[in-house]
């Protein structure tokens, strides 16, 4: 098992599966993963490794990776796992409202520049042209409507009456009818919208996927707020939509590594107009907790019955 806050209690039903949890410091290298993988049958994938072709090939006795999340692309090679026999499994739905939550509450901070403001006493403004605008008067796209980005609508909708279209690689008629939202193609929504939210999983496709194109669409003073993967926003991008103001404000929930040039660019030249929380949006209790035991539950039901309902791979498997 690797990753923090995980309560290793939920883990105890594992023991009837004649199981020892084996839980070593984490973050670990492609290397120090695939020593770990030794003589292991099952793992609860929770950090940040990335459980490779090799790392798998090495792993013998591997029947199951079970991904706590939902945006497993990116650290799990599926399609190795598929021809190895071995099952890949996430949590869809289970830190759904945790991420929401989250990212709306980050929305509302960067629309009312709530932290400029933080440690003043008395009120700071120089004129009136500095004052917020009320979240229902801006027009907010989403980029990705799955279960994250149609609940961040709905908070939206339901609770502040915000104006809200999106883009998605699949269109969502049910959601535009239940929620009274709008479809537009990805750079209509660039351009139409005050707050530019991105809720898509890292892929090969997504990868830079908010790029020049898109941010030089926004209106000048936009928001944007991943708190999906750092990767998805163009580094480059972002640092000239700053440097222009097209971006007022840019939100981060994990941010780009220590590799990435561009990354201490953004924040040297940009520190007051960077939000940057540390991958935490679905890093509640209540979350976690369904996490953990929707990953312990598909464990078991591998180990088995051989198949899970959660599997997101292809290989052959019984019906489960």
């Amino acid at each position: 098992m690797t990753g923090a806050g995980i309560d290793t209690a939920l883990l105890e039903s594992l023991a009837g599966q004649g199981l020892t949890v084996r839980r070593p410091a984490s973050p670990l290298t492609e290397d120090l993963l695939a020593r770990e993988l030794r003589g292991a049958v099952a793992y609860l994938h929770g950090g940040e490794e990335r459980a490779t072709a090799r790392v798998l090939r090495k792993a013998k006795t591997l029947k199951v990776v079970a991904f706590l999340g939902v945006g497993y692309e990116n650290f799990v090679d599926v399609a190795a796992a598929d021809r190895l026999g071995i099952a890949v499994t996430n949590t869809p739905g289970a830190a759904t409202d945790a991420v929401a939550t989250f990212t709306v509450t980050q929305i509302v901070n960067a629309n009312l520049g709530i932290p400029r403001h933080l440690g003043e006493r008395v009120p700071g403004w120089q004129g009136s042209d500095e004052l917020p605008h009320e979240l229902a008067a801006r027009r907010v796209g989403i980029i990705g409507m799955g279960a994250n980005g149609r609940r961040i609508a709905e908070i939206l909708r339901r609770g502040f009456g915000v104006r809200v279209s999106y883009y998605s690689r699949t269109r969502r008629p049910d959601a535009e009818r239940d929620l009274g939202i709008s479809y537009l193609p990805l750079l209509d929504l660039a351009a139409g919208s005050d707050i530019l939210v991105v809720m898509v999983p890292e892929t090969g496709e997504t990868r830079s996927m908010i790029d020049s194109s898109v941010i030089s669409r926004m209106p000048e003073g936009a928001i944007l707020v991943n708190t999906a993967r750092p990767a998805i926003v163009s580094p480059g991008a972002l640092y000239a939509g700053l440097e222009k103001g097209r971006v007022s404000m840019a939100v981060f929930d994990g941010f780009y590594g220590q590799e990435c040039e561009e990354a201490g660019e953004l924040r040297r030249d940009f520190p007051d107009r960077l939000l940057v929380t540390g991958h935490i949006a679905s890093h509640t209790a209540e979350a976690m907790h369904r996490m953990v035991r929707q990953a312990v539950k598909s464990i078991e039901n591998v180990l088995t019955y051989g198949s899970d309902e959660h599997e997101v791979g292809t290989r052959p498997r019984p019906r489960f």
